[in-house]
């Protein structure tokens, strides 16, 4: 499973509900988009040190996805799928769903939007 930014939130908060979804997954991942913007939000925490800790460890207990050539394709299908359908997602999220579809894994978000990618399934809590 990948963990949109949302997710990486929720978890640094303990939400129960995020827990209850992951206790039973042992292949957790971020990409390094979502990790990049989770960790742009937390430079303007006032928690900041607190979390920055937090995320460091996190980081070292999941996988990181990386953006590489072997993207390109899923990326160019999907946001053309999208472009077509005129309902385009922001492209920080297109990436996400890129390496979400190349790995075959699903992703944990509240955005809606991630259900507009065909062939990928978002998992909420």
């Amino acid at each position: 499973m990948i963990l949109d930014t949302n997710a990486i939130s929720a978890l640094s908060s303990q939400d129960e509900g995020l827990l209850r979804v992951l206790e039973r997954e042992n292949d957790l991942c971020v990409t390094v988009v979502n990790a990049a913007e989770y960790f742009y939000g937390l430079q303007s925490s006032k928690r900041k040190n607190v979390l920055a800790r937090w995320f460091s460890e996190f980081l070292d207990s999941v996988r990181i996805l990386d953006l590489d050539r072997d993207v390109f394709p899923y990326y160019h299908i999907i946001r053309t799928e999208l472009k077509r359908a005129g309902t385009p997602i922001p492209t920080n999220d297109l990436w996400t769903a890129s390496l979400a579809r190349l790995h075959g894994m699903k992703v944990v978000s509240r955005d809606r939007h991630f259900d507009r990618v065909q062939g990928m399934e978002r998992i909420r809590w």
